[in-house]
């Protein structure tokens, strides 16, 4: 069951997003804020701290690109093997922006609210190329929702959830699934990933487990 929220986590977050071409049927706001950045990208140091909803820390790091080793880990449960953290987060290169999202989006998109700051998206998520088919059958049984700042046309907030609890193998059951993600902007205006929320429920061989992990990024700025 851990394996199975890590994967969601990986998968879903920000980082690690192939380029992808945003669909011309979808609205032009919703079109723009999924684009890729358009901008200089810009190295940037921040520094992130993930979670379990106990307040037991998983790991915690600092990323700055200037420093000669730019991944300094502060904090890691016992749970998790530093070779394999080191080269997850070596993997993901500092990528924590809001953007690029294009190839999340399954098919039709709909408007579902506005006002006049913002306009509410829903659309159906899909799994990347290289996700294993356990976390293909999560991810494209959620609905997605976003949030786009009509100003910055910028994602302001997205999630994801489960509609129905649904039976992957026999012996086991995701009975809930959701993700909330919060985008706020940097110094520098690009919109970066502040926090993100993953609880998952899940039993198998009679056995549930319940957890909820938080990944918090925070002091996001310019590399020197």
């Amino acid at each position: 069951m851990r394996n199975l929220l890590a994967a969601s986590a990986a998968i879903l977050m920000i980082s690690g997003l192939n380029t992808a071409q945003a669909d011309e049927g979808w609205p032009e706001l919703f079109r723009t804020a999924v684009a890729d950045f358009d901008g200089e990208n810009q190295p940037h140091s921040y520094e992130m701290t993930v979670t379990r909803s106990t307040g037991d820390v998983l790991y915690s790091y600092a990323f700055d690109p200037s420093e000669d080793e730019p991944i300094q880990i502060s904090d890691r449960s016992d749970d998790i093997s530093e070779a394999d953290l080191r080269q997850s987060l070596v993997e993901e290169d500092g990528d924590i922006w809001c953007d690029g999202m294009a190839e999340r989006v399954l098919g039709d998109v709909e408007l579902v609210s506005e006002d006049a700051e913002t306009a509410t998206f829903s659309f159906t998520p899909t799994a990347p190329p290289d996700a294993d088919d356990m976390e293909r059958l999560v991810i494209e049984r959620t609905t997605g929702t976003m949030v786009i700042d009509k100003q910055s046309e910028q994602i302001r907030s997205f999630s994801y959830h489960l509609q129905e609890s649904f039976k992957p193998v026999i012996v086991a059951r995701v009975h809930a699934f959701d993700l909330q993600g919060a985008c706020v902007a940097s110094a520098s205006g690009r919109a970066y990933l502040s926090e993100l929320t993953i609880a998952i429920d899940v039993s198998a061989m009679g056995m549930r487990q319940t957890e909820t992990t938080i990944q918090r990024v925070e002091n996001v700025e310019a590399a020197l």
